[in-house]
C-alpha cells in the first residue's frame, strides 16, 4: 500500500515556564526566519494551561506554535527545514536563554487502505464479521533512543486527505492515518538539558526510528 507523509511536527519542551514577552519571541524568530505570513499573539490569561499556544507564525513551509512551556514546529519535508530547526534551536537556547529538558517528535503518514486493512490487524473471527464503522489502535512501549528512555507510540485510524487531481478540483481520499509519536520521559524532564547539538541527533534518531513501523508493514 502506498504512504505518504503528511505532516511532522517537532516539539521542544521547556524546562520552566518562559516568563518573558511574547513580542520579543516572534521578533527574535523573525529576525532570523524572516517575515512570517500570519502573525498572531494571542491574548490568553495567565491563569489559563501553560501549554496553550500564545504565539503562532505561520509560513508557507512551515508553522510555529509558542506556548509558555513549549514551542512546537509543523512541516512536511524534514530535509528542507533543517535550517530552520537549527534558527529554533538558536533561538530558545541561545538568545533567550532557555532550558530544553524534553524532545518530541510525531510523523504522520497517510497509507491508501480501509477500514478492513485493520480488521485484519487484529485477526479474530468475531471482528472480521462487525460492520464497524471505526477504528482507532494505539500501542506504546518504552525504548531506548540513543542513551535517552523515550516513549514510542504509533496510533492508527481511519481518515481522509484532500488531494488536488489534474484541473485543479479537490478529491476526498480515504485511507489509514498512521501516527509515530516518539518522546523523551516527561519525568525526566527536570533531569535534561538538551544542547543543540543532542537537539539534533535524537531529531535524526526519532525520524529513523519513526519509519520502524510496530503493528503492520506499510510498503
Amino acid at each position: 500500500m502506498n504512504k505518504e507523509i503528511t505532516q511532522i511536527q517537532i516539539a521542544w519542551f521547556f524546562s520552566s515556564v518562559y516568563t518573558g514577552n511574547f513580542e520579543e519571541f516572534s521578533l527574535k524568530l523573525k529576525n532570523k526566519l524572516g517575515e512570517s505570513k500570519v502573525t498572531q499573539i494571542l491574548s490568553i490569561p495567565s491563569d489559563m494551561p501553560n501549554e496553550i499556544p500564545r504565539l503562532i507564525l505561520s509560513y508557507p513551509a512551515f508553522n510555529l506554535n509558542v506556548a509558555k512551556n513549549r514551542i512546537d514546529l509543523f512541516f512536511k519535508n524534514i530535509e528542507s527545514t533543517r535550517s530552520v530547526i537549527s534558527i529554533v534551536n538558536d533561538v530558545i537556547l541561545s538568545e533567550l536563554s532557555l532550558l530544553v529538558g524534553r524532545i518530541g517528535f510525531v510523523k504522520n503518514f497517510f497509507v491508501d487502505g480501509n477500514i478492513e486493512n485493520l480488521k485484519k490487524l487484529l485477526k479474530t473471527e468475531e471482528v472480521e464479521k462487525l460492520n464497524l464503522k471505526e477504528i482507532n489502535i494505539r500501542v506504546s512501549e518504552k525504548k531506548l533512543v540513543m542513551v535517552y528512555d523515550c516513549n514510542n507510540i504509533e496510533s492508527l485510524s481511519i481518515g481522509f486527505i484532500i488531494r488536488k487531481e489534474v484541473g485543479g478540483h479537490e478529491v476526498k481520499k480515504e485511507g489509514i492515518i498512521v501516527r509515530r509519536d516518539l518522546n523523551t520521559m516527561a519525568e525526566k524532564i527536570n533531569e535534561n538539558n538538551f544542547k543543540k547539538e543532542e537537539i539534533n541527533e535524537l531529531i535524526d534518531a526519532f525520524d529513523t526510528e519513526s519509519n520502524n513501523f510496530i503493528l503492520a508493514k506499510w510498503e
